[in-house]
This record gives C-alpha cells, structure tokens and sequence, in this order.
C-alpha cells in the first residue's frame, strides 16, 4: 500500500512538467491520470472475482508496476504515456485488492490500512518537488519503478496457498451495500475533480510557489493520520462527505490562498474519518465482506477515472467556479445516500 500510494501521489504534480515538456494543456495531460485509473478499476474488479491473495499474484503485481514505471521514463508521446500508465494501474489496482481484502471489515486492519496513505504524504510531496525541479520528471518514474520493486523484498511472507479459501465462490452484493458501493463512486468522482488538480489550482489561481503546495499536501497528510488512527466513534460515514462537499465548492471557486491552504488541510482530516467509516458501513451491510473489498477499491477507482474528466473540462474552460458546484453538489449527493443507508432499510435486504 505505501509503494501504491506513493505512485498515485505524484500524479497531481506531474501534471503541469508533463504539460509543459509536452507543449499542452494541463486538462489534456489528465488523460494520464484517467488511463492509469482505468487499469486500476479493471485490475481490482478482476482481482476480486477470479484471483486469489497468493505469491504469483504479488510478484506479478511487483513486475508489472517496475516496467509500467520504467516504460514511462523513455516515453516519446503522451499517447505511449498514457498506454504505459494504464500497466502502471494494473499493478496498483492489484496492490489495493491484495492489502484490502486481508483488512475489510476488520476495524483495526482497516485503520492500519488507511493510515498508510497519510503517512507516505507527510514526506513524499516535497521530495516531488525536489526532484521534479532538480532532475526532472523522467526520474521520478524511475523512482517511481524501485518503490514498485521494494514490496518484492517481503515475498517470502507471502503464501503460494489460499490455505483460508481454497475453493472461493462469489456471492451477490446485498441491496445495502449496492448502495454504498454508489456512494463511494460518487465520493471519489467528485472529490478527483477537484483535488488532482489541487496543484495546478494552488500555483495558478492562487500564485502559491510548488513548494508551498507541497508543503500544504504534507500537512494534509500529517492532520490525516490521527483520523485515519481514530479509535472513538466516528460518526455517521455519510456527515463527513457532506462536509467534504463544502470544501469542494470552495478549493476551485474562492481564489484567496489562505483559504485554499485551509481547505486543502482540513480535507485531509474529513476525508480520512470518513473513509474508514464508509468501509465499516459497507461491511456492515454485507454478507461477506471481504468480497466486498475488491469492488470497492474499483467502483472507488472508477470514480477517479471520470473525476479527472470532469475536473479538466471545467479547467480548460477556465470555469473555476462551476468545477466547485458540480464537485460539491456531486459530494452531497453521496453523503447524503451514506446517511439514508445508515438509517438501516438495506440492513438485511
């Protein structure tokens, strides 16, 4: 999970050197971001339907994202880019399946799941930065390879074996957590709207420098881990993407950058209480929840594939403040269907 989300935390600042070197636009270059979500949302929905978490599948996953990644570096067109991200999303997309579904519906495995994210982005960010402004964003796909081989150094710890299910049969999703399953799209379409292009949005709208954008997603990631870690109760899932959609309004559409730095900030706490909180739901309204894990990781990543469309159809426009009420109203609508399905009508349906 920290060699996969460190991938995906680049995307956002790769953006606007890709733009640039490539002579386009920073809405055109989002293309890459959605090829590599694309290979994400096929890699878990397959995963979960016909593999199971053993060792070929964790070295596959490893090679798969080393060549992605190296193959991106030599890249001579955005099209080859956007083909060598896509292998890039499979292995990530295998990655999230293979930690998930050891963790679903475990409350303790899934906060120690979710706290990885805002771990790696404490540090991560400004070493983007750096290497993006020292050698360039060629390497940084190199870097990208080696985090992509180093999960491979724990393969022994991995069975050859689904000893636990050896003769795994799929069941169908309950009508409950068909409809969170609708909420988490809807939360990751809405919300990769906005934030991957959080960057571009701070340094162009807000004239804030790359660094201080890095800085402000360290301290996303900083606020996030004690939510991610919160032991007490959390709440209904659904109030936290409620609040969420307020600040998806705000980021795009209120060009002050004390604003935009404590949106960006807060976001990190909301989202990472609510995550947890919407997975807890979501097994709580399944009968088999760890079958439930791979869908969510791709019914989620499905939502990153279109959220990135919609986001660079408004920014290319230069249409700020429409990306913040489609963003926003998007956000509501799923926290409000989180709360509609806590209420209980799909508990056993």
């Amino acid at each position: 999970m920290a060699s996969s989300t460190a991938v995906f935390t680049t995307t956002p600042f790769l953006l606007r050197p890709l733009a640039n070197d490539f002579g386009t636009t920073v809405g055109a270059v989002g293309w890459i971001s959605t090829a590599q979500l694309a290979g994400f949302v096929l890699a878990s929905w397959t995963a979960g339907r016909y593999l199971k978490p053993v060792r070929w599948v964790f070295v596959t996953l490893g090679l798969i994202g080393i060549v992605a990644n190296l193959a991106s570096a030599v890249a001579p067109t955005l099209s080859v880019l956007a083909v060598t991200r896509f292998g890039s999303g499979l292995s990530l997309g295998l990655a999230a399946w293979f930690a998930w579904q050891g963790a679903f519906g475990n409350a303790e495995k899934t906060r120690d799941v979710a706290v990885v994210g805002p771990l790696i982005g404490v540090v991560l960010p400004p070493l983007i930065t750096a290497v993006l402004g020292g050698v360039g964003y060629q390497w940084l796909f190199v870097a990208m390879a080696v985090l992509s081989a180093s999960p491979l150094a724990f393969v022994g710890e991995v069975p050859r074996v689904d000893r636990l299910r050896p003769h795994r049969t799929r069941h169908a999703a309950t009508r409950g957590s068909q409809a969170m399953l609708v909420a988490l799209t809807l939360v990751t379409l809405a919300g990769s709207s906005v934030f991957v292009y959080a960057a571009a949005i701070g340094t162009d709208y807000n004239d804030l420098s790359p660094f201080v954008v890095s800085l402000l997603f360290s301290a996303n990631a900083v606020v996030a881990i004690p939510a991610a870690k919160w032991r007490g109760r959390r709440g209904p899932a659904g109030m936290w993407f409620a609040l969420i959609a307020g600040l998806a309004l705000l980021m795009p559409s209120v060009h002050v950058p004390a604003i935009f730095a404590a949106v960006l900030i807060v976001w990190g706490i909301f989202f990472f209480m609510g995550i947890p909180a919407a997975f807890a739901l979501l097994a709580s309204r399944s009968r088999f929840p760890e079958e439930r894990a791979g869908d969510a990781q791709a019914v989620m990543a499905l939502g990153r594939v279109f959220g990135p469309l919609l986001g660079g159809a408004f920014i290319a426009a230069d249409q700020t403040t429409e990306m913040g009420i489609a963003a926003g109203s998007i956000m509501l609508s799923a926290g409000l269907l989180m709360l509609y399905v806590d209420r209980g009508r799909f508990a056993h349906s």
